[in-house]
């Protein structure tokens, strides 16, 4: 392609046919189908926060002796996410409040686990 560019006997319309099959070329994947990343969709949404971080927060109270785990910014199934983090973390259904409107409130700091988890799932 150098030599096709910086030959004085290349038309316009080869050297514009040229780099148009070169960026062709370069945008398509030769990778197998199962290679490809998937998106996945879920019930669920958490939108980040203006800082582009997971909306997770540790709430502490009464000298540091009681702590809560708040989850915000909770858009459509926020019950099928309670069950997920019962499942998937081991936190007791007992210890995981909903709380109006759009948030989950768990009982101890899981503010690390709760993050690593979001982020395997790619929030």
């Amino acid at each position: 392609m150098f030599k096709l560019l910086t030959t004085r006997t290349a038309t316009r319309a080869q050297i514009t046919s040229r780099l148009i099959q070169n960026a062709f070329e370069s945008t398509t994947s030769t990778a197998p189908i199962e290679q490809v990343p998937r998106f996945v969709t879920y019930e669920y949404f958490l939108a980040r926060t203006t800082n582009m971080s997971l909306p997770v927060y540790l709430e502490v109270k009464k000298n540091k002796a009681v702590k809560h785990t708040l989850i915000q910014r909770i858009e459509g199934d926020i019950s099928k996410l309670r069950q997920e983090l019962s499942d998937e973390l081991g936190i007791s259904p007992s210890k995981i409040r909903v709380k109006p409107p759009r948030a989950i409130k768990i009982t101890g700091d899981h503010t690390e686990a709760i993050c690593e988890w979001l982020t395997a799932k790619g929030f």
